[in-house]
């Protein structure tokens, strides 16, 4: 890779000396030296937005992490947010293309400085696949099953999932569809798209249990996507996690601890926490009686239900409306019973406010940048 020195730029240039409407000096330049500096400027601005963007990408790729937000109300040119994440303070912004600029974003996940988004208004339907440090964007091609022609035969719900797998460096986006008929009957499909083949596998699954899955998955590890769901035994649900293997392409259920002596009406909500899958279970603030003891719960041995354990207590006065995200700094980003975007960190039992203005839903992601190619 061209280092700036490479591309062109000594140290102590300056982005105004490329600046497209720097004054020229008339008296001491004819028209045809200005016409020649000015094509020599046109020609050195997209070199200095490549060093910019390698700059940036190279800084990030050293593992510099940031928290990556979608403001509801953002500018017609910007979507993406970084905040730094340590302080909170906003980092930088991405531009997006005009195609999306009208677009209610969920993002599924991010890995690698890829992220993968799908639009609200036709959730599961049709997926994206982008990495904003620079500016690279595919639209995923339509899946096997059609959102559309599926919903004319009974109730249809998806869930999303988006990984990577180190074996294969592939990005993998897992779809799972629930069909329901007028009686009740589920069918499942099971889709895959690899970003590597471009393309769409069905997953054969002889039996699937499981239902009432999260729209998204909020932990991956252990090359593993996971969601939180219902294991259906007969007319009951057992809330359970449900996680994909991404190279051996099964599922499998993990169960959730025993938390029930934490109280009533708990609401679970799983994570990573410092590499180990984790719960966060509060008493949700618009039930009639709230309790400020929230609880986190962390798997010490993958897949050994024994081994959860009961990490931290902690006391959250402002009550906790909706949980949004694990840090990677050991912290759980939450919406408060104020409507403020809160900040608990688990050692210290420390609160403080993320300074980001609650607009409703709210999609946060970790990113890390990096210069991963999205070529159709």
């Amino acid at each position: 890779m061209e280092d700036l020195e490479q591309l062109g730029f000594s140290e102590d240039q300056e982005i105004k000396s490329f600046e497209m409407g720097e004054n020229c000096d008339d008296n001491t330049q004819s028209k045809e030296q200005i016409e020649a500096q000015i094509h020599n400027r046109q020609e050195a601005a997209p070199r200095w937005e490549c060093a910019l963007v390698y700059a940036y990408s190279n800084q990030a790729a050293k593992g510099k992490d940031y928290l990556l937000y979608v403001p509801l109300d953002r500018t017609i040119e910007h979507a993406f947010t970084l905040l730094c994440d340590e302080t909170f303070d906003q980092a930088l912004e991405f531009e997006i293309p005009s195609e999306f600029r009208d677009m209610s974003f969920i993002i599924i996940g991010s890995c690698n400085g890829v992220l993968c988004f799908t639009d609200a208004n036709s959730f599961g339907s049709t997926v994206y696949l982008c990495n904003p440090s620079i500016r690279k964007y595919r639209t995923v091609i339509n899946p096997m099953f059609d959102g559309v022609e599926l919903s004319s035969r009974g109730d249809v719900d998806f869930a999303l999932g988006f990984g990577y797998y180190e074996q294969t460096n592939d990005y993998l986006i897992i779809r799972i569809v629930i069909l329901s008929d007028e009686e009740g009957e589920a069918t499942n499909k099971i889709e895959v798209y690899s970003m590597v083949a471009n393309s769409w596998k069905n997953i054969e699954v002889d039996h699937f249990p499981w239902e009432m899955i999260e729209l998204k998955s909020e932990a991956v590890m252990r090359d593993s996507v996971h969601w939180k769901t219902d294991h259906k035994d007969g007319d009951e649900g057992i809330p359970v996690i449900l996680a994909y293997h991404m190279g051996e392409e099964v599922f499998r259920q993990v169960g959730l601890p025993n938390y029930k002596a934490d109280g009533e009406d708990l609401v679970e909500h799983i994570g990573v926490y410092k590499g180990n899958l984790a719960m966060f279970v509060f008493h949700q603030s618009d039930h009639f009686s709230w309790h400020k003891n929230c609880h986190l719960w962390v798997m010490n041995e993958y897949g050994v239900v024994s081994s959860w354990t009961k990490l931290y207590t902690v006391v959250i006065d402002a009550e906790v409306v909706t949980p949004i995200m694990f840090t990677n700094n050991g912290e759980i980003i939450f919406e408060d019973g104020e409507c403020d975007l809160t900040v608990c960190h688990f050692e210290s039992n420390a609160i403080s406010y993320l300074g980001v203005e609650d607009q409703g839903y709210l999609n946060f992601v970790t990113y890390n940048g990096s210069l991963v190619m999205l070529e159709d």
